[in-house]
């Protein structure tokens, strides 16, 4: 069997610094994000207003291709894991609220961030990532398309996020606030993991 962390908070709350802190202080563990094997991602505007106005049922997003990557570290023998039991850390919009990731998931955190400093972030991230590369083939204008990004947030996002923190907030068996320097959050987060996921650095 395999233990799986789940890292949860909504856009810009700095799950992925924290899979990249806890990384450096497990043993013999690998990433997993979500984003990566989501069937049906929701990367258009238009895609997750569709979506919120169905009801925004997370069951419509198609995991298994995550799961069966879970499946693949589960099937481990101990001998291929030093800490005895493949340990995953599972960057996850959903966490447990996802029927097929529920079961899987032995600990969860959220990172709580006021949704305004969460969408500051995002939107620094992406202009930056335009100032960059200012002309990706995908995205047409980059000044249009962060318009039309705030713009999902006003009518679409922020309604997302708030339903996040009060669901997967509800699910965690600890939250921790985000607003502070990366190293202590992960440090928090540390301290409430279960003896049993730890291994000697």
């Amino acid at each position: 069997m395999c233990q799986v962390i789940a890292v949860t908070g909504m856009m810009g709350s700095g799950k992925s610094t924290m899979i990249e802190h806890l990384q450096g202080m497990l043993v013999d563990c690998t990433a997993l994000f979500e984003d990566d094997f989501n069937m049906a991602p929701l990367k258009s505007l238009p895609e997750i207003q569709a979506w919120w106005n169905r009801g925004g049922h997370v069951e419509e997003l198609d995991l298994s291709p995550l799961v069966q990557q879970l499946q693949q570290h589960a099937a481990q023998s101990p001998a291929e894991s030093s800490a005895g039991s493949p340990l995953v850390l599972l960057e996850t919009q959903f966490g447990r609220l996802h029927p097929q990731l529920g079961p899987w998931i032995d600990f969860q955190c959220w990172i709580e961030v006021p949704s305004d400093i969460a969408f500051a972030r995002k939107v620094g991230q992406l202009s930056r990532q335009f100032l960059n590369e200012p002309q990706p083939a995908d995205s047409g204008n980059p000044l249009q398309w962060i318009a039309g990004f705030c713009d999902g947030y006003l009518n679409t996002t922020r309604q997302l996020f708030e339903r996040q923190r009060q669901q997967l907030s509800q699910e965690a068996d600890v939250v921790v606030d985000g607003q502070g320097d990366p190293f202590d959050v992960c440090d928090r987060v540390w301290q409430a993991l279960p003896v049993s996921f730890k291994t000697a650095a």
